[in-house]
């Protein structure tokens, strides 16, 4: 009789829970299909949600059978899958808010990414934990509408599936009369002690056949099989159909959720347009302190010609007052306020805030659509497009009044300023005023400010807090979470120096917020580091305690040690072999990739504690993490690295970043797991980024040969006008491009006796052959681009527009080999005649090609290289076939030509060229030709900055000026950076570097150079050309010279 009594009141307990967690239902029937089309990469994530110990079998098919079978077909449509399979599941005796927390977080995060949970749940006869009012804290049980009576379990159906009809939910009911199967000794892994168990597990699958329509709710069938005698768990037979209704379910349900429908796209441009609104008002929603700052230059945009550059230290803000600025400006647009925008643009852009930001051509696409200049039929096709369409506008009077806004302009992807920011016109127009940030005394700032900038831009720094401001911060910030600091606290807080920065301020109130003994409160304020990288590192010693221990570790030392970040599903596989090996960090030995991937419940744990300190990176949503900070690269660096960093060194974000190599840094082990997982990448972008970068830095010689030798490898990295980074990683392999050559020439025989394609062993013919021309290989070049026109002649119909790239690269070729005289002479004319003539067929050739940006630039360049040709000619004495005055007629006008060819497309690099070219046509000496080289060498620092191809000859030919006025000394110096920059683009053992050393072997130079021991060359130029007020000096020339 008690025994039924008790069981009435089991059934009626459990009716009221599940009644109560009816009431919490937010959709009763979802009635609009979630369809999110795209185009670039995508991650999803699947919940795997269950009772753990009768499940073992079911998750070992599904993490070695279905989801890799998933993974594969997801990664052909472009997405990441990632399964959270929290395995080890939370025993009772370990209850608390944070396992509960981690359990749901990762729903949220499911939730986070793709809006609605990809869930799948199993359920038999166990009901799992259920915990208590003393185990579900107050804040947790209102944030997740806690049912006390149901079970974590349970919990998590109601969070990810039931309360809002998850059309993406999948519930596998296993058939109970499985348990007869089972031996008795092994049926307490199947079946609950609990005494209310069965009649929670038949309420359970009683309300979701009754929730859910049957496709979504199966029942299956399987038999016991036997103990593993590896694990000891039970296995099961008849689990194919299960594994198969699983993998059709969520391939059907992504499909559906994001199609890659080409027709008709999802606009990229809107949501990144929507995720930057997103981080702007979060960001301007608080931000204290700096009225001051924001109002000044909000007063200034309307009425002053400067645009602005706001500079300060890492951490100091300068985001926070960016954001405020850009809401300012946009609700000022639409008010009648003093300082009114009504009728402006208004742009903004937050360099690393949402995926995708930190990619500079998708930057300009963006800013291009919102000004309305294109739209997707007309948008430029490249970056270098996108730069100059985006030059036109800003510097173009009758350009719609515009403010644009761009924050921390320093982590924009490209590590040279002068690529990343070839966008930017030598003036503006009055109508476009622009507000820029950037970190202090980077190469950015440098770069913006050491250009002309003071003429162009109005420097605004960001000052330390005051201490009311931080008193405020503190106040705000643990405000949030009902705490607050007694004087004395928050006096010794404030007191530290570093409070001055809000980075350093705002982690140290983290740091207290999560601080759990009251009484320490004051002992753990006196602990904290007053130092930002120092304060991190203490953080790194919690996280590891708390948060994972050395996966932790390896995860921070991963992410920095990668070029570029990481993609969440390289690290998984990482991390993964980093679990599952004894790996000797001090082993030469490959670290070999592991078939292992980490599981979901440890990588959340780690996720868990880093997440403050990751941005997002990279495509949009591809999932690729990195540090938020580079501080955050700094504290790795010296705590795991052993790495020594000077106070203020701080790392800019695209930067390479550069190990000290030593027998005591801890870095290279990391590098060499990365190197060796890349190397079987198939994702080729990525591999390019970081594959060749990871053998460089563990000088793996052999390796980086064969990878570079690799065609895919070789295409991302070619680059028809200067191969810069492709002859950076060879240098790494061998100075004298030997076994370049070897490489290469394996490859093309390889084509060559395979019958290929004729237009495909042409295009590699003429690749490899413009190759060696940068390197300085002229007579294997030779003979690659005598086969190649041997095959367009033969094979090929002779095609115009090939021919003419073939003719004008033997001219280049010719003028190369010239180079072996260290003077002109008339031993010249051997090599330049050829040149001549190949340049002169190229651009009659490039005259009969429709016209078209791309073809005007090719003949521009032409003109302008055969310009510089015939004035070699004019200099070598001519001959009866070109005489000196024909020359100098067809050097007038093709140079001419050519300048107004990159007059109108605002190319400034190859503008400055032309000027160089230009500056020859006057007398050696005459002070014209100064003019027009200084000229060149500003441009150019404007276009390339100083580390280029282009600034080696600029710089040799005003030294040759220097010595033909008998300046020696000047021109030494000249001669002596042009040595040294040579060096670094080139290489010590290319011609080009061996011309420039012989010219300082001169007994003059000799001289002047043991006089002046600790000349050291370089920078010298940059510091001139600050001081001189260069782009002022830049407007006087163009008027006085052009």
């Amino acid at each position: 009789m008690g025994n039924a009594i008790s069981s009435l009141f089991d059934q009626d307990e459990v009716l009221r829970q599940w009644k109560e967690a009816e009431r919490s239902i937010e959709v009763a029937k979802l009635k609009q299909k979630l369809v999110i089309k795209r185009t670039g990469w995508k991650t999803v994530r699947i919940f795997v949600s269950s009772t753990f110990r009768d499940f073992h079998a079911e998750r070992e098919v599904l993490v070695k059978q279905v989801f890799p079978d998933l993974r594969a077909w997801c990664s052909s449509r472009r997405i990441h899958l990632v399964e959270c399979d929290l395995r080890w599941g939370v025993p009772k005796d370990t209850a608390s808010e944070d396992t509960l927390r981690i359990c749901l977080g990762e729903l949220d995060r499911c939730y986070e990414d793709n809006i609605l949970p990809f869930f799948l749940n199993m359920t038999s006869e166990r009901c799992g934990w259920v915990p208590g009012k003393d185990d579900v804290p107050k804040s947790l049980a209102k944030e997740y509408h806690w049912v006390f009576g149901l079970s974590v379990t349970e919990m998590e159906i109601m969070h990810g599936a039931y309360r809002r009809d998850n059309p993406n939910s999948l519930f596998a009911i296993r058939e109970d009369t499985f348990v007869e199967t089972v031996p008795d000794d092994r049926k307490d892994d199947f079946v609950d002690s609990n005494p209310v168990a069965p009649q929670k597990t038949q309420m359970l699958k009683k309300r979701l056949h009754g929730r859910f329509p049957d496709e979504r709710v199966f029942r299956y069938s399987c038999n016991f099989a036997g103990i593993d005698e590896g694990t000891g768990k039970v296995n099961l037979d008849g689990l194919r159909q299960f594994a198969q209704t699983v993998f059709e379910f969520f391939k059907g349900r992504i499909e559906d959720q994001y199609p890659l429908d080409t027709s008709t796209k999802l606009d990229p441009y809107q949501v990144h347009k929507e995720q930057q609104e997103a981080f702007m008002k979060s960001r301007s929603a608080v931000v204290i302190g700096r009225d001051g700052v924001i109002n000044r230059i909000t007063s200034r945009l309307r009425y002053s010609s400067y645009s602005i550059l706001l500079v300060g230290a890492p951490g100091s803000g300068k985001s926070s007052i960016m954001a405020r600025i850009a809401d300012v400006c946009g609700r000022h647009k639409q008010s009648e306020k003093t300082i009114s925008f009504e009728g402006y643009r208004i742009f903004y852009h937050f360099v690393g805030a949402v995926p995708g930001s930190t990619d500079t051509e998708n930057m300009l696409r963006r800013m291009l659509r919102e000004m309305e200049i294109c739209n997707d039929s007309n948008m430029p096709k490249d970056f270098e497009e996108a730069a100059q369409l985006v030059r036109c506008v800003l510097a173009n009077e009758n350009t719609r009044r515009t403010v644009i806004i761009i924050d921390a302009l320093n982590q924009l992807d490209d590590a040279d300023p002068s690529v990343m920011l070839s966008w930017l016109p030598r003036e503006f127009s009055p109508s476009v005023t622009c507000v820029f940030s950037t970190v202090i005394d980077t190469s950015t700032h440098r770069f913006l400010m050491g250009s002309g900038g003071e003429d162009v831009f109005e420097e605004h720094r960001v000052s330390a807090l005051d201490m009311n401001s931080r008193k405020d911060i503190v106040d705000e910030v643990l405000g949030q979470y009902g705490k607050k600091l007694d004087k004395q606290q928050m006096n010794q807080l404030l007191s530290k120096s570093s409070s001055e920065n809000p980075l350093w301020l705002s982690i140290a109130c983290e740091e207290l917020r999560i601080f759990g003994v009251f009484e320490q409160v004051t002992e753990k304020i006196g602990s904290l580091e007053d130092n930002l990288p120092r304060l991190l590192s203490q953080v790194f010693d919690r996280c590891e305690k708390e948060n994972g221990g050395n996966l932790l570790v390896a995860t921070v030392c991963l992410l920095e040690a990668s070029k570029t970040g990481l993609l969440e599903v390289e690290l998984l596989s990482i991390l993964g072999g980093e679990e599952h090996t004894d790996h000797d960090e001090d082993s030469q030995e490959p670290w070999k990739r592991s078939p292992h991937v980490l599981p979901a419940m440890k990588w959340a744990v780690v996720y868990r504690g880093l997440r403050s300190f990751l941005r997002p990176f990279g495509d949009s949503e591809e999932g690729r993490l990195d540090f938020y900070h580079r501080s955050l690269s700094k504290a790795v660096r010296q705590k795991y690295f052993n790495q020594e960093v000077e106070e203020g060194d701080e790392k800019e974000d695209g930067e390479e970043r550069e190990g000290v190599n030593d027998d005591d840094d801890k870095s290279l082990s990391w590098h060499k797991k990365l190197a060796d997982h890349f190397e079987h990448d198939e994702h080729i972008d990525r591999k390019v980024e970081e594959y060749p970068y990871q053998l460089c830095k563990i000088n793996d010689k052999e390796r980086l040969a064969v990878c570079l030798s690799e065609w895919e490898i070789f295409d991302k990295l070619y680059n028809p006008d200067y191969s810069n980074q492709l002859l950076a990683y060879w240098r790494n392999v061998d100075d004298t491009y030997t076994r370049m050559e070897t490489c290469y020439t394996m490859k093309i025989d390889e084509l060559r006796a395979s019958s290929p394609n004729h237009e495909i062993f042409s295009r590699r013919l003429f690749q490899i052959a413009k190759l060696y021309v940068q390197s300085g290989l002229f007579e294997k070049a030779r003979a690659l681009l005598d086969e190649a026109i041997h095959l367009e002649q033969d094979e090929l119909g002779n095609r115009p527009e090939n021919m003419a790239d073939i003719l004008d690269t033997y001219g280049e070729l010719c003028v190369e080999i010239s180079k072996r005289h260290d003077f002109v002479t008339e031993e010249h004319r051997e090599d330049i005649k050829p040149a001549i003539k190949y340049r002169r067929e190229s651009v009659e050739l490039r005259k009969t090609l429709e016209e078209c940006p791309q073809q005007k630039y090719k003949l521009g360049l032409t003109l302008m290289r055969l310009s510089f040709n015939l004035n070699t000619w004019i200099e070598c004495g001519g001959d009866e076939t070109l005489s000196i005055s024909e020359a100098e007629s067809l050097y007038k006008d093709f140079i001419e030509q050519a300048i107004n060819i990159f007059e109108e497309s605002e190319d400034d690099g190859n503008l400055a060229e032309a000027i160089m070219t230009k500056a020859l046509v006057y007398p050696r000496g005459d002070a014209e030709r100064l003019d027009l080289f200084l000229y060149a060498e500003r441009l150019c620092l404007g276009a390339y900055g100083m580390e280029c191809k282009l600034m080696t000859r600029i710089l040799s030919n005003i030294g040759i000026f220097y010595e033909d006025q008998k300046d020696f000394k000047r021109s030494y110096e000249y001669f002596v950076d042009c040595k040294l920059l040579s060096i670094r683009v080139f290489g010590e053992n290319h011609p080009t570097t061996i011309s420039a050393k012989r010219t300082l072997e001169d007994p003059v130079y000799q001289s002047i150079a043991s006089n002046n021991p600790y000349y050291v060359g370089m920078g010298r130029q940059l510091r001139a050309f600050r001081a001189a007020g260069p782009r002022r000096a830049m407007r006087a020339a163009k008027c006085s010279i052009l």
